[in-house]
């Protein structure tokens, strides 16, 4: 095989879209039930920082607080998409007496992976440090879809961690980047072997990490697939509480859509 080649079957084996049954059908789905739950139940806009995509949106609930917080990082290869693309999945967190933020970030090729991650730890610390004043209690799980799995692992490792984050919800993941050099999905992330390297929490230390739960889809991608598991092994070997949940009948895009059942 040519490199031209190995390099585009890299690019196919890390291409959730050709995996998935229907992706725009479901992104749409999602985008719809998201305006719908924003008509009736309008989230606060706050912003985080200076950057027009420094910001999120905060969905509290009806009853009496203060709530604990679902924090959930969109996906979209750290180039696509926006908060809203997963507002949808805050109707399922209201219902548990939670709280749910759709947080934005920055976006590749104005930045940078790590100028992403800093941001995503900028905004779980300012609702760290305005929890009492918004109304939550301080328990914050963080989740992220693809991409935005990444980015909420990585805010949890190495300098500058997060702290004080109770549960990791991994959903469809990708935790080793090096694959992505050099494919069509790296054009404007341009990351050279030490970044790839750097940016991937397979090539990092667990340890003290929160507990994490691991989910993908029975029509992911199969590197998706072989990453989550392999992260799962390198979490329990060192010694971070971990579930694996693999779902049935679902891909890469509607498995946001069965998070119901997974324990909390």
């Amino acid at each position: 095989m040519s490199f031209c080649e190995e390099r585009d079957a890299r690019g196919r084996a890390y291409s959730p879209s050709l995996w998935a049954r229907d992706f725009e059908a479901t992104l749409d789905r999602q985008a719809e039930r998201g305006a719908c739950l924003r008509a009736r139940h309008q989230p606060r806009r706050l912003a985080y920082g200076a950057h027009a995509l420094e910001g999120l949106n905060l969905f509290l609930p009806e009853n009496q607080g203060p709530w604990p917080l679902m924090v959930f990082l969109h996906g979209g290869y750290w180039q696509q998409l926006d908060a809203m693309a997963t507002d949808f999945m805050a109707e399922s967190w209201l219902s548990r007496g939670w709280a749910f933020a759709s947080l934005d970030y920055p976006l590749a090729p104005e930045v940078n992976i790590e100028t992403m991650v800093a941001a995503c730890q900028q905004g779980v610390r300012y609702l760290q440090r305005e929890a009492s004043t918004l109304g939550l209690n301080g328990r914050i799980y963080l989740g992220g879809h693809s991409a935005g799995a990444q980015l909420a692992i990585m805010s949890c490792l190495g300098n500058g961690r997060l702290e004080g984050i109770e549960a990791l919800w991994l959903i469809s993941g990708i935790y080793d980047l090096r694959p992505l050099a050099g494919t069509y999905i790296d054009e404007p992330l341009q990351l050279d072997g030490a970044q790839a390297e750097r940016l991937s929490p397979l090539c990092h230390d667990l340890q003290g990490l929160p507990p994490l739960m691991l989910v993908h889809g029975e029509f992911d991608p199969p590197s998706f697939r072989s990453q989550g598991e392999a992260l799962y092994e390198r979490a329990l070997a060192a010694g971070v509480a971990a579930e694996l949940c693999p779902l049935p009948n679902c891909d890469h895009f509607d498995i946001l859509e069965r998070l119901e059942a997974l324990p909390f």
